[in-house]
């Protein structure tokens, strides 16, 4: 059994106030917790409240593991760390998993963020025991298979799926279709139909998801002044489900522009456009606090 719990929604950067209450305001964090394992994707702001529950749950526990994966580490997928409180707790261990940059190790990026120029206390005085190991390929943690998968972002980034007991999670934030950005670059058909190409590997990776965390910053119309960024617009999103057959789809990532309305309304697009090509999908907005088990 998987159950999964969404600490923060959003991307780029925070954005709390009235007008996002619904889906909230904190950037990427999810957990998902396998059997006795806790997997956590992201360490956006909304890791520090995650932090804050697994510090009372497990106080009392001589030594707690969790396991955190970072799909990249833009701001807003890494900002929540410095104030994880279970990196500051002895009777803890962090395993650490996630992508090299092209030319400094994981390790090397996480320390840069808490130098003394940005943050009072540096990465070696934590007190946990933290763990980094940059992965490549499939691995297990407890009964759980781990396989991680490079998709279309401007820094090196992952997504992940967890497969257990049948059902299958995948965290797949940060992604572009290729068959955009490499037609932008080189305007021709030979890069479109590469692009096409890359983009059905990524389709492959998701088939048959019992939940697909999905980013969908952009409308159509937002996408197009936007291109090379990194970010799918919803129209893609639906399509890459739609041919991968998955199950469930949470729409994530939320641009800090769009407030609940705006969500509302890209959700109900998202759904309508299932609707039209007959599919079977159960498809959301990905909102703080929002529980969901596999079972």
């Amino acid at each position: 059994m998987m159950n999964i719990r969404f600490w923060g929604t959003r991307g780029s950067i925070p954005s709390p106030g009235k007008s996002t209450v619904k889906y909230g305001g904190n950037t990427s964090c999810v957990e998902v917790r396998v059997n006795k394992q806790i997997l956590i994707f992201d360490a956006g702001t909304g890791i520090r409240d995650l932090g804050n529950q697994l510090m009372k749950e497990f106080a009392s526990q001589p030594l707690m593991t969790v396991h955190l994966f970072i799909s990249h580490t833009h701001w807003d997928h890494i900002q929540g760390f410095p104030f994880f409180m279970p990196a500051y707790a002895k009777n803890f261990q962090v395993n650490v998993y996630g992508p090299p940059a092209r030319d400094k190790s994981l390790k090397d990026l996480l320390k840069f963020q808490m130098d003394a120029e940005y943050f009072p206390v540096p990465l070696g005085d934590l007190n946990a025991q933290i763990v980094m190991q940059e992965v490549r390929e499939p691995f297990w943690i407890g009964d759980a298979q781990i396989t991680p998968f490079y998709i279309n972002h401007p820094a090196m980034t992952l997504a992940y799926k967890v497969s257990e007991g049948g059902k299958t999670f995948i965290y797949a934030s940060d992604n572009e279709p290729y068959r955009y950005t490499l037609h932008a670059a080189r305007k021709d058909q030979l890069a479109s139909q590469y692009g096409a190409e890359l983009d059905q590997k990524f389709i492959d990776f998701l088939t048959g998801a019992d939940l697909l965390v999905s980013e969908a910053q952009y409308t159509l119309d937002e996408y197009r002044s936007k291109i090379g960024w990194g970010h799918s617009p919803i129209e893609s999103v639906v399509e890459f489900a739609i041919k991968a057959n998955v199950k469930q789809l949470a729409l994530f990532h939320h641009d800090p522009a769009h407030d609940d309305t705006t969500i509302d309304a890209m959700v109900k697009h998202a759904q309508k456009l299932l609707q039209v090509q007959k599919s079977t999908i159960q498809c959301f907005g990905a909102a703080e606090g929002m529980e969901i088990k596999l079972a």
